[in-house]
Order: structure tokens, then C-alpha cells, then sequence
């Protein structure tokens, strides 16, 4: 995998850590399961919670496997279960060896339904823009990172008149503009009081970080359901957003222009979630700063989780909702569980019915739907040709 990190220097692997954590964490492992070189999954339970919990460990240095975003039923708008998206995506030169689910999502039936709700980053392409809760993500160079994001965006018209972009392959909310583009759906969704500006080329997949220039193709009425072809955008504002675009003409040059604040360098994969759970080494659950209640934080759900150190990755579920087997834990509970077994940076992710851990083609947790839950995005591990 080959995976560095921008937070630590490289140190010493530990091939103990794991009786460490069993020492101070006192869990019974009903099964072990080596399921490729440097890859090792484990089912615990603890009668404290009592908890049913699923790790998968991976060590950083093991060559020939990749960690990767996948969206749900290949759009923004796609929910899918997650071992539908692995049957969808299995391939004899790529063989899937694990995955869990990803980031909060619209949920309710709604035209935006599955629409993430934090940054997305796929093979190099933003399909969602961030808000202000953490992020796991993947660098070109094989960096981990969490962090907070903002987007600093904006569409000049060929005067040089500016509106601020509020957001990739989402919802327009009033006197905003937003940009689609085909990785959002097949067609766009209607929106009233809004217009709609058709515009292209785009010649290769949206960036995180980029400018753009594009020549308006047609506009529309925003309650008007146009398909998003290939290298082309969609422009949609409403209000004054609206009125912006209804002064731009056909043929005009438009300028696009997408940072993030801070800059993390050149993403290849990035999953939202949030709160950040683990900072340094040390449990810092950062609820408060990114907008989440403290009742998320305090009660006890089932949970998704992701953490790292220099040597290993580690993906987590654990069970919940389900008397007598597993009760789900709080967020200070699951802090110190990603801290136990070795992580020194971690995220929450989606968590209640979404936490789904599937490994080596069964899912391995007990969905609390009683289901497996269809999701926005999921992370998956990869091995390269076919190698398990």
C-alpha cells in the first residue's frame, strides 16, 4: 500500500500492538482471520457494553493494495447497499477484500436523496464539496489526512462579474449558485424560482482544487429535467444566483475557480464523516466544532470509524441497537477503542443503520435495520490482480 502520512515521522512497527490492546481492553476474540498479506480481521466481543465489535487492520507498508471512496450506485444521487457496490464493482484485476460505509447522507425520500453530506473525492474527481465536519482523505502521494474544509469558490463571467460557488452536486439554496456534473445523476433535479446554465467543455474530471474556463452552451428553467452529459456542467442558481447566471449569454466565456481552505495538496480519495475522534494520539472529539449535538456524542448508537498511525489503518464497526448482543457506543467509548488498538488519528463515520463491515465477501456485522442499509459512499480495500 505504501501510505505516508503528513502527521508523523516514520517509526518502528509494532507486531505486539494488538496483544497490548487486548491487554488493557480486555475483549474475548471469537475469530481471527488473516485475509491477505498484511491484512488481518478480527471479531471481539466485551461483555461491558456488552459490545460486538469488528476490526480490520492494515499494515501501511504492504504492497499491492489500495484504499479507495466508492459511490453508491455510481452518482451522488445513487444509494446502494454496500455489498451491492462490491458485487458492482469486483472485477478479475481487482479483487475486494474489504469495506465499510461512509459518509451521513440525505436519508429521507427526497429529490436529493443520498446526496453525502461532507467532501467526496473519487479517483481524483470531486463529486461533493466539503462543509465544516472532518474528513478522511487520501493523497495523491499516499498521505493520510483528517481535517476540516472549506471551499473557496467562485464564477466570473466574461465582464469579470463574480458570484461565490456555494457547492459541487448538491441542492441550490437561495441566492446561491451550485455546479452538477455528470457524476451527480443522469438529470439534474428540478428546482423552482432557478435557472439552469448548460456549459462546457470539461475536459477532464473536477478537482478539489482547480480553475476552470467553460463557454455557455443554453440556459433553462431550473424546474426544467435536462440530462448532465460528459464534459459538460450544469450551472444552477436561484435568486440572486439566478440573476447572475440570466446575464451571461450563449457562447460567453465563464471561469470557475475551486480551492480548499487549508490546501491539503493533490487528493485522490476522501470520504466525509465527523467528529474527529482522535488528534495526535490523543481522544479529541471535536462534536462542537463541527456542528453535532451533544446527545450524537453521548448516546449509544452502532458506529463506523476509521483510524491510522504510522504503521496501520484500521476500520471499525461496532454493533448496536440489539439487546443482549451489542448496545452500539458513544462516541467517548468508540474514541477510546480506535486509541486502544493503536490509532493515533481517527473519524467517526456514518454510523446507526449504515454501519455495515464487509470482508472477504460476507458482511461481517449485524446491521441494527435488520438489513444491510443502502449508503451514499463507502471505502474499500483493494488488492491488485486479483491477488487475495
Amino acid at each position: 500500500m505504501n501510505f505516508t502520512t503528513n502527521h508523523y515521522k516514520k517509526g518502528k512497527i509494532f507486531p505486539c500492538m494488538f496483544l497490548v490492546f487486548l491487554l488493557i481492553f480486555p475483549v474475548t476474540v471469537s475469530s481471527q482471520l488473516q485475509i491477505s498479506q498484511g491484512v488481518t480481521f478480527r471479531e471481539l466481543n466485551q461483555d461491558d457494553g456488552p459490545w460486538a465489535i469488528q476490526a480490520l487492520e492494515i499494515n501501511r507498508n504492504t504492497p499491492g493494495i489500495t484504499l479507495e471512496a466508492v459511490l453508491g450506485g455510481s452518482y451522488i444521487l445513487g444509494i446502494e447497499p454496500l455489498n451491492s457496490i462490491i458485487e458492482r464493482l469486483t472485477s478479475p484485476n481487482r479483487h475486494i477484500l474489504a469495506g465499510i460505509n461512509g459518509d451521513f447522507y440525505i436519508l429521507k425520500a427526497d429529490p436529493f436523496q443520498g446526496d453525502p453530506i461532507g467532501l467526496c473525492v473519487v479517483d481524483g474527481e470531486m463529486v461533493s464539496s466539503p462543509v465544516k465536519r472532518s474528513v478522511f482523505v487520501i493523497l495523491k502521494d499516499g498521505s493520510l489526512v483528517i481535517d476540516r474544509f472549506s471551499m473557496l469558490a467562485e464564477v466570473k463571467s466574461a465582464d469579470g462579474v463574480t458570484c461565490p460557488l456555494s457547492g459541487i452536486n448538491q441542492h441550490c439554496p437561495d441566492n446561491k449558485i451550485v455546479l452538477l456534473t455528470s457524476a451527480f445523476n443522469s438529470t439534474n433535479r428540478p428546482q423552482e424560482n432557478a435557472t439552469l446554465l448548460l456549459a462546457g467543455p470539461l475536459p477532464e474530471p473536477l478537482k478539489s482544487e482547480g480553475k476552470y474556463t467553460f463557454s455557455a452552451i443554453e440556459k433553462h428553467p431550473g424546474d426544467s429535467v435536462l440530462p448532465i452529459p460528459p464534459q459538460r456542467i450544469a450551472l444552477v442558481g436561484r435568486g440572486s444566483g439566478a440573476d447572475f447566471l440570466n446575464n451571461i449569454d450563449d457562447n460567453e466565456s465563464i471561469e470557475c475557480s475551486i480551492n480548499l481552505d487549508p490546501s491539503p495538496g493533490t487528493i485522490q480519495h476522501a470520504v466525509g464523516g465527523g467528529p474527529r475522534l482522535l488528534r495526535n494520539g490523543e481522544i479529541s472529539i471535536e462534536a462542537e466544532q463541527e456542528g453535532i449535538s451533544q446527545s450524537f456524542v453521548d448516546t449509544r448508537h452502532p458506529r463506523t470509524a476509521l483510524g491510522y498511525n504510522d504503521d496501520s489503518i484500521f476500520l471499525v464497526t461496532v454493533d448496536g441497537r440489539q439487546e443482549g448482543y451489542s448496545a452500539g457506543m458513544s462516541l467517548p467509548e468508540l474514541a477510546a477503542l480506535l486509541k486502544k488498538l493503536g490509532a493515533k488519528e481517527a473519524i467517526n463515520m456514518d454510523g446507526g443503520g449504515s454501519t455495515t463491515m464487509w470482508v472477504t465477501g460476507t458482511v461481517r456485522n449485524r446491521p441494527s435495520d435488520g438489513m444491510v442499509r443502502p449508503i451514499a459512499n463507502g471505502i474499500l480495500l483493494y488488492s491488485a490482480d486479483g491477488q487475495k
